[in-house]
């Protein structure tokens, strides 16, 4: 009795210990940048296309991208072409990775896997601030006053 009351007592700790981790672990993997964002093209929708459109309002493309919708619409996919082209990229018109990474040049990390911003010299009116750990929220703020314009959630 007194043997299988320590091997469960021992099971328990290791259970106790391995969800633990596995919590550690996803708040280290919370997002900080925007590494593994997934591939986006016209037609697509919903929060990564927000944050597609914010960070391009970041970069100055705005006007070409209008709302901020989750559609990725022909505006999101002209003012993608003019960020492509700014800096660079193939213009094609399709974030993959190496427009997100293109996108990652200008993020700050506030706090390590629970908030960063992307603030760009390419526009002198808006920046983004990103936050959370097992959802990712998106705040479009007026660099003036760093009051918020739109926000809403990424995933």
């Amino acid at each position: 009795m007194k043997r299988n009351l320590k091997s469960v007592m021992s099971l328990a700790v290791a259970s106790v210990a391995l969800v633990g981790s596995l919590g550690l672990a996803s708040i280290a993997s919370a997002a900080s940048d925007f590494s593994g964002f997934p591939t986006l093209r016209q037609g697509d929708s919903g929060g990564y296309v927000r944050a597609l459109q914010a960070n391009l309002w970041a970069y100055g493309h705005q006007g070409s991208v209008g709302t901020i919708d989750g559609s990725f619409g022909s505006g999101v996919k002209s003012g993608l072409q003019a960020f492509q082209r700014d800096k660079g990229l193939t213009a094609d018109g399709v974030a993959g990775s190496g427009t997100w990474n293109r996108m990652n040049y200008n993020v700050t990390v506030e706090v390590p896997g629970r908030s960063f911003f992307l603030s760009t010299p390419d526009s002198s009116t808006y920046w983004v601030f990103y936050s959370g750990s097992s959802d990712l929220r998106y705040s479009v703020m007026y660099k003036s006053n760093n009051r918020t314009v739109t926000s809403g959630t990424v995933y």
